[in-house]
């Protein structure tokens, strides 16, 4: 443990970055585009899908669902499970114009390094995506999960014109090492250029709330996801939402 506490104090000295990446409140998303993709026409309905795709890890026994010990996967592997994610999609006899992602990898050990979006705008029939990090660390010193980047994401058939990292708030029942190499969970709001209307703006949100906390941050995710919405009603936007709320519906047995 002290030669562990010693190359960390090391990494800290001498790394040109922090080894966790801190956000504002509100930043602009990252784009992603596939250029080969042709841009669709509007026949005046939408289909709209969520999806947390488990940064394409599928049924592999995970050391962070308690159920494996399993910690990093071949390349091989991530494109496998990220063709049958795409297949999926393909073989919808109406396919979904925008596309809500939750655990999407964009540049980590664990799935092999494979940009997971870019790979899927590749693969499928998007050609415009958004993307919000909610952990990105260039080391978790934990079971040797190394660097990760992930988070959610919006891909649409139609141009996204603005789109914002919103941040939610962070855990506060963990101590402060452990939350400062924790998630930095958030909502993706994107403008997106479908016309419906010269007068009316179009967004999609996605989010990704809270799933272990014991404190009152769920509420704090969900009050903060409904002010998103709710300032959107004000402007009189039109818009589509989802996302992961790790919730158990009401009604559940």
């Amino acid at each position: 443990m002290k030669q562990f506490a010693a190359s960390l104090a090391v990494i800290f000295l001498f790394s040109c970055r922090p080894l966790v990446t801190t956000f504002d409140d509100i930043e602009n998303a990252i784009y992603y585009e596939d250029s080969t993709q042709d841009k669709a026409d509007y026949s005046g309905s939408l289909k709209v899908m969520t999806w947390n795709i488990r940064f394409g890890a599928a049924r592999i026994p995970w050391f962070e669902d308690s159920c494996g010990d399993r910690v990093l996967m071949t390349e091989g592997e991530t494109i496998e499970y990220l063709q049958a994610i795409a297949n999926y999609i393909d073989t919808m006899v109406i396919k979904p114009d925008i596309l809500l992602l939750q655990e999407v990898d964009i540049s980590s050990k664990r799935s092999a390094y494979v940009n997971q979006l870019q790979w899927l705008l590749n693969n499928t029939h998007f050609k415009y995506a958004a993307y919000a990090s909610m952990w990105d660390a260039e080391l978790i010193p934990s079971d040797g999960l190394g660097k990760v980047d992930v988070g959610n994401a919006i891909l649409s058939r139609w141009e996204i014109e603005d789109a914002q990292r919103i941040q939610l708030p962070l855990r506060t029942d963990q101590d402060p090492p452990t939350q400062y190499f924790y998630l930095r969970r958030n909502i993706l709001k994107a403008k997106i250029d479908l016309p419906i209307s010269e007068e009316l703006e179009f967004y999609a949100v996605n989010i990704h709330a809270t799933a272990f906390a014991t404190d009152d941050t769920k509420e704090k995710h969900i009050t903060r996801y409904k002010e998103v919405l709710d300032d959107l009603v004000n402007q009189e936007a039109i818009f589509i939402t989802g996302g992961d709320f790790n919730s158990i519906p009401t009604d559940a047995d």
